[in-house]
């Protein structure tokens, strides 16, 4: 049979097909192909699976059908590359004003890899109601030319929500963010039949809690499904080499075509228009740091290879 891989959990699997859920485990030869090898996880919620049922009940995933595409980080204890989901139509990077503290670097890395998967970001703005004076036009400035969407919502109060909804309508979107920014919130204030669980920020690390504990698919109707992630504080990027980085920071395209070298890192080399309209402002000076962050991490990685 075939079906879609709706849940993970640990080793197993929730493979959905005809609204018939199977638990599932990996056939062992999945797991020591060459191109799986790379994977901490080798399946991932979105992939599309062929399986069988043994005599117990249990669902035995046997092959996967070749994805569009795949959104993934750098596992940090494996030095692996941990798939998140598959098949995807956007990313929705969630974040919050005030609680927990916005961190644009965060999202930052989420667009990288989102531009080189071929995957669209959008940036979900929640907590709205207890935005201060000029945090939507610090956030606006900053993604300036970047090409990334941007919305602003609140779940408590409802602002913003009919544009989140029609944003998400007849796609499969992945949210991700750390705990306590709101997905769990704005999953139910858009389709309140979920009740998805939703917990507060702590008061003595002002961090949130997990409330999603595994990656799983909510089919909302018969063209439009959410991914859900637990929590995310940290997310480490593969697979670009650092020299190629700036092709991923749009704001940064026309200029890099005046830089004198090219490629130009935009770090250290002589005439670099980038870093000139870094010191005019024309590109934002803390997008600038961001990206000299990633910039660092992956030369990092690729010393720590040798």
């Amino acid at each position: 049979m075939t079906g879609i891989v709706i849940r993970v959990f640990g080793r197993y699997y929730t493979v959905k097909q005809d609204d018939v859920e199977y638990i599932s485990v990996l056939r062992g030869r999945i797991k020591r192909t060459p191109e799986m090898r790379k994977f901490s996880n080798p399946v991932a919620v979105g992939d599309v699976v062929n399986f069988s049922i043994n005599r117990d009940g249990l669902g035995v995933i046997e092959s996967l059908v070749e994805r569009k595409n795949f959104f993934s980080r750098k596992d940090k204890f494996k030095g692996k590359e941990d798939l998140i989901a598959a098949n995807l139509d956007q990313v929705i990077a969630v974040q919050s004003f005030a609680v927990p503290r916005l961190n644009l670097r965060f999202v930052d890395r989420i667009l990288v890899r989102g531009m080189s998967a071929g995957i669209p970001v959008v940036l979900c703005m929640n907590k709205l109601d207890i935005a201060d004076k000029g945090d939507e036009a610090y956030i606006s400035s900053y993604y300036r030319d970047s090409g990334l969407a941007i919305i602003f919502v609140s779940a408590l109060t409802g602002e913003g929500i009919e544009k989140f909804r029609s944003m998400i309508s007849g796609a499969r979107s992945l949210l991700i963010g750390s705990s306590g920014v709101g997905k769990s919130s704005l999953l139910n204030e858009v389709f309140s039949g979920l009740s998805v669980k939703t917990a507060e920020v702590s008061e003595s690390t002002g961090k949130g809690r997990h409330t999603t504990t595994n990656v799983q698919m909510e089919q909302i109707n018969s063209s439009t499904e959410l991914i859900d992630t637990p929590g995310v504080r940290e997310f480490g990027i593969m697979h670009i080499e650092p020299h190629m980085l700036g092709t991923y920071f749009q704001d940064f395209n026309e200029a890099s075509k005046k830089c004198r070298f090219n490629p130009c890192s935009h770090d250290h080399e002589p005439d670099c228009e980038v870093r000139r309209l870094v010191d005019l402002e024309e590109i934002h000076p803390d997008r600038y740091v961001s990206y000299l962050n990633i910039l660092y991490s992956l030369r990092e990685n690729i010393d720590n290879m040798y």
